[in-house]
């Protein structure tokens, strides 16, 4: 059964339990047979079989798969994942849409994790089989990262999808849960990083081609390696393996951030900090104590102990004159966060040039014209509202109340415009500030009333709130 639409786009399917909405790339995901079953106030289906249709109503995938799982967990600071992107256990919901472009999907038999799945193409043609491996990467290159937990050991490896034949690249005696650093990268060309007694790059064959590093940085903007040697010199290197000697030889390296950003590198030479091109023209002159990778084409850099912000071009953005700065986090932005002695973040307006006159304790960067800001002393009170900000939508009533929120104040913030003026001086969370932000629209982001502002929060935490018939509830608590 079902029909549903999209912006005008139906996806019709007969006898089938449930169609997700699709997601940008126009598929979704369906569901045959099975018992529906509530949780957390949504429908999920039990014993059910999956599979992927379009937004035109094609069978992508036929609904023949107990396990069907996305290529959606950045692996990105998640040791011992490094990067990369690696299966998601989900359950699959009658609301739910699709998260990625499913051009890999990973399969089993079982519908409950993600352990010894195999993986699909976007047709539906499995290319690799499930049960061979614990835990399986995105393919890159065709290649496949994989792992093998067991008890006391954890192997590192690569599947070769064209050949099918496994290359075991490292083997740590330590259960994999255990391991705090990185073990082995992606292929990405025609190398890949594996950890040892040291770091290597291999190729597809498992030959080194080079050892001996100490430490290794990848960047995936731009393709290249850095790799630090005992000498403590770097060696870059791209991912054909060729050597960028322009960029060889210096201390430090900090890569380009963004796509888009100007290929200008921040290097340390001697004792000095400084900026070259891909070439190794200097950029910004070795004149610097401390300085940070191009990021949106602005570098944060450190003179005479003050720091202040240069553009991708060394143009002056803001003067060497604080204690420290947040770098920003948009391109051409107007909004900075600067640190001054007293270690507090006070807003500059790169516009007006206008440094605002409070400041805060910690912050983040504007965002939207919205930025989180924590100012000393922020009070969060044992609430029930405070609380609910602390889980998800429908977390059973116990767990809220087994929360010690005395060790929860640095997850709250206050929400400032770019004016300078508090929108809502309450505690907010990051789950949920975007709620929070939608109610405020209604009021064009304007510094908000007691009753405007205690109403938000009421409204917000209402799947998280319950009283039982003998309490009494407070002010904060009780919306008029």
């Amino acid at each position: 059964m079902g029909l549903a639409t999209r912006k005008g786009n139906v996806v019709l399917a007969t006898n089938y339990s449930f169609i997700s909405k699709p997601n940008i790339y126009g598929k979704a995901l369906i569901a045959q047979g099975g018992k529906a079953t509530s949780n957390e106030n949504k429908t999920y289906m039990a014993n059910a079989k999956y599979g992927i249709i379009d937004s035109k109503g094609n069978i992508l995938i036929t609904p023949k798969y107990k396990g069907l799982y996305e290529f959606s967990f950045d692996g990105k600071n998640n040791f011992p994942y490094y990067e990369g992107k690696r299966l998601e256990y989900k359950y699959h919901y009658t609301v739910d849409t699709l998260s990625t472009d499913c051009s890999f999907l990973g399969f089993s038999n079982n519908g409950f994790y993600i352990y010894k799945a195999g993986i699909m193409d976007g047709s539906g043609k499995e290319i690799l089989k499930a049960g061979l491996y614990d835990l399986v990467m995105r393919p890159q290159s065709g290649m496949v990262r994989y792992y093998i937990a067991k008890k006391k050991q954890t192997i590192c490896g690569y599947h070769d999808l064209s050949t099918g034949k496994a290359l075991q690249a490292a083997t740590f005696e330590s259960p994999m849960d255990a391991i705090q650093y990185w073990t082995h990268g992606d292929f990405i060309g025609d190398i890949a990083p594996v950890n040892g007694s040291s770091w290597s790059i291999i190729d597809k064959q498992g030959t080194s081609l080079r050892t001996g590093y100490t430490s290794l940085m990848h960047s995936p903007v731009l393709g290249l390696w850095a790799a630090k040697k005992s000498s403590g010199e770097c060696d870059v290197f791209d991912e054909t393996n060729h050597d960028i000697s322009a960029l060889s030889g210096f201390s430090e390296i900090g890569f380009p951030v963004n796509n888009g950003d100007k290929e200008v590198f921040a290097v340390k030479k001697g004792d000095k900090y400084g900026c070259i091109n891909r070439t190794g023209d200097v950029v910004v002159p070795f004149e610097y104590e401390d300085i940070r990778a191009n990021s949106f084409d602005y570098i944060s850099a450190k003179k005479n102990g003050k720091w202040g912000l240069l553009s991708a071009d060394n143009n002056c953005i803001i003067p060497f004159e604080y204690a420290d700065l947040i770098s920003p986090s948009e391109r051409n932005t107007k909004h900075v966060w600067v640190e001054k002695p007293d270690s507090l973040f006070y807003h500059l307006n790169l516009d007006t040039k206008k440094l605002a006159s409070k400041g805060y304790k910690a912050v983040s960067n504007f965002e939207n014209g919205i930025a989180n800001v924590i100012p000393l002393g922020m009070k969060v009170e044992d609430t029930p509202v405070n609380r609910a900000q602390m889980f998800a939508p429908n977390t059973p009533k116990a767990n809220i109340d087994s929360l010690d929120i005395t060790k929860c104040d640095d997850c709250f913030f206050y929400l400032l415009n770019a004016e300078d003026a508090l929108i809502i001086d309450l505690p907010v969370t990051s789950l949920y500030k975007e709620a929070v932000i939608g109610k405020i629209s209604r009021y064009g982001r304007r510094p908000l009333s007691e009753m405007e502002k205690k109403s938000i929060l009421l409204e917000v935490t209402r799947e998280n709130r319950s009283y039982d018939l003998k309490s009494t509830l407070t002010e904060s608590e009780w919306n008029y």
